[in-house]
């Protein structure tokens, strides 16, 4: 060692040893051992001489891991060893920094064999490298289960406390890990099912059905939005499959018993909701969904025995306060008015006010007194209508409600200050039955006789009206609904009026529905009359219908544009509307609202005149309701 100082290999900075070149033309360090000579011709058996025998075959910088590629030993075979061509350089640490471990080629016993040495050497640390790297993709993979548990967690605890946005994002987050994840897709598809996604809810459903078809928590769940969903035979069916197995689990005695009732048959609902109650007395969702079906039924008083005693036994329930909120506010009287007016284009102006007050007569029979006063103005003079009466109703059981009432209309009107026409005062009554078949489906039929007084014209004229009308609504599924109606009016002075229409809407988006509406009606005698007495007007529109709900507040909106045709073989015009409302509720029935609308529909019109579209009809009104 004492010679290194004279040695070029050797920097002169710290003195330090570094790897040279085997041969000075070969270009070869300690990670490219052996090449073949750049001169052919230099090919002897013996190509090391002395002093290269006696130098280090591996340099003393070693920390390196080189990359691996084929290197030919002179007999033309391929050594697989680490490492790339790399410039020979000093090493720039201090001496204690790492200690030097000279290896020289004579203490292994040639260039063959340094060969094999270092070739095993490599390829053993090639061969760790790969296991090193295989570990770590097994600690990921291992990982995966790790992270899932963790998630689960703060996705359960979102859930229980309610925050059910950030429940939503931390089981997503799991089936980015778990596409198959069972709670993160059961979790999500009860979510689904409360946001009103029910396809999406069932689609995870069939999911959670194809990993575990016999969960019977799953099933009763399922079960339960099938019949949100409208599905109420798939319903009932799967909650049987589950009863066949577990004949004494409540939430499926509940569900079939709803299922039942949802489809109209409130009777064998009942009886299947008392038969529950027998095995399971102390079951609050037994006795809720006794109490709903039995107010369906016109029974509130006996529905309200049924709801105190729910929540009695669960006083944190929220179906059982709303439920027992509702049959109280059925049951005890309540007021109500509204204010009302109206303007055109013609100068047809009004002005009206309505009362009534509501209470229970005695079981199933309720009582209502009304009154009301009216004030019409137009270009010829004014005329004022007022009066009042009375309507009982009484529930007969299986969803029907018959009414009938009884009244008076005094119409007071004139030409001007110096001609008035004499008053005279009319009978109005009024009769009708309404039939709920489902719970998504009501039918009526009425008769009413009333006096014609929109307007001051129409006072002057001194008509009377009876009417025959019907109407079917029907909520096919969740954001959908088709109502459709129709009737017969005949006047005093022998004209007659028959009419019909229809109108869907569809949901196309949270609060949004959209769908078409449709009018007819013609009259008998349409020239003459002094109002509007098309022999044929019809109207079509597309229609849009928006609602907004923020806890007590809430805004409808609704507008539609089309076109009518006024009188048979007329031009087309176009037809539009626009209203819109603002409402104020607290308590069960409690409620203040303001409402407004503006059309050039000639529906709303009543002169004699054809209506043209520059016609303008425009409507303000505020709404009370309050319960004593």
């Amino acid at each position: 060692m004492a010679d290194r100082a004279e040695r070029s290999d050797v920097s002169r900075q710290g003195r330090q040893p570094r790897a040279v070149a085997l041969r000075p033309y070969g270009a070869v360090d300690a990670r490219g051992l052996v090449h073949r000579p750049r001169v052919r011709a230099d090919r002897s058996a013996n190509r090391l001489g002395t002093l290269e025998r006696h130098r280090p075959v591996v340099a003393a910088r070693h920390g390196a891991v080189p990359t691996g590629r084929s290197v030919r030993d002179r007999a033309d075979r391929r050594v697989s060893v680490r490492g790339g061509r790399a410039r020979s350089r000093g090493w720039s640490g201090g001496w204690e920094s790492r200690a030097r471990a000279d290896l020289r080629l004579a203490h292994l016993g040639g260039a063959h064999v340094a060969r094999t040495a270092e070739a095993r050497l490599l390829r053993d640390a090639r061969g760790v490298g790969i296991v090193v790297t295989r570990a770590a993709w097994v600690l990921a993979l291992l990982s995966v289960p790790a992270l899932l548990h963790a998630q689960l967690p703060d996705a359960d605890s979102a859930f229980a406390r309610g925050d059910y946005a950030a429940a939503r994002a931390a089981y997503e987050r799991v089936l980015a890990r778990d596409s198959l994840n069972e709670r993160a897709v059961y979790r999500l598809a009860i979510l689904d099912s409360w946001d009103g996604k029910l396809v999406r809810s069932l689609a995870r459903f069939g999911t959670l059905r194809r990993i575990d078809p016999r969960d019977p928590d799953i099933m009763v769940s399922h079960a339960q939005v099938l019949a949100w969903a409208g599905r109420t035979a798939a319903s009932g069916a799967l909650y049987d499959s589950v009863l066949a197995r577990y004949t004494d689990r409540t939430d499926a005695l509940a569900g079939r018993a709803r299922v039942i009732a949802w489809s109209g048959d409130l009777d064998r609902a009942e009886q299947l909701w008392r038969a529950a109650l027998d095995r399971h007395p102390d079951s609050a969702e037994l006795l809720i969904g006794l109490a709903q079906t039995l107010y369906w039924k016109g029974q509130p008083e006996l529905a309200e025995s049924y709801a105190v005693r729910a929540r009695t036994l669960a006083p944190e329930d929220r179906s059982a306060r709303d439920l027992e909120r509702e049959l109280r506010a059925a049951l005890r009287p309540d007021v109500a008015t509204s204010v009302d007016g109206a303007t055109d284009s013609d100068d047809n102006d009004f002005v009206a006010q309505e009362g009534r007050i509501t209470t229970s007569l005695c079981a199933n029979l309720r009582g209502t007194l009304h009154a009301g006063w009216r004030h019409g103005t137009d270009p010829r003079g004014a005329g004022t209508s007022y009066g009042g009466g009375g309507v009982v109703t009484a529930a007969l059981g299986h969803g029907a409600v018959f009414r009938a009432g009884l009244g008076a209309r005094r119409i007071e009107s004139d030409t001007g200050p110096a001609h008035p026409l004499p008053s005279r005062t009319l009978l109005t009554a009024e009769l009708g039955v309404g039939l709920r078949p489902a719970r998504y489906a009501a039918a009526s039929l009425g008769y009413s006789r009333a006096p014609f007084d929109e307007t001051a014209g129409l006072m002057r004229k001194d008509l009377t009206i009876d009417a025959l009308d019907f109407s079917v609504d029907v909520s096919p599924g969740p954001g959908w609904s088709i109502s459709g109606g129709g009737g017969g009016a005949w006047f005093s002075d022998a004209n007659r009026r028959l009419s019909a229409v229809v109108a869907v809407l569809g949901r196309a988006a949270p609060g949004l529905q959209l769908g078409p509406y449709a009018r007819i009606m013609g009259y008998r005698v349409n020239g003459g009359t002094g109002y509007f007495s098309p022999d044929r007007f019809i109207v079509v529109e597309a229609r849009a219908v928006y609602v907004w709900q923020q806890r007590s507040w809430g805004v409808r909106g609704d507008g539609g544009i089309g076109g009518q045709q006024v009188f048979a073989g007329a031009a087309r015009q176009t037809e539009w509307h626009v209203g819109v409302s603002l409402s104020r509720g607290w308590g069960a029935n409690n409620e203040l609202s303001l409402v407004g609308s503006i059309t050039n529909s000639a529906a709303a019109t009543t002169p004699g005149t054809v209506p043209t579209e520059g016609f303008r009809y425009r409507t303000l009104g505020l709404r009370f309701r309050q319960g004593l």
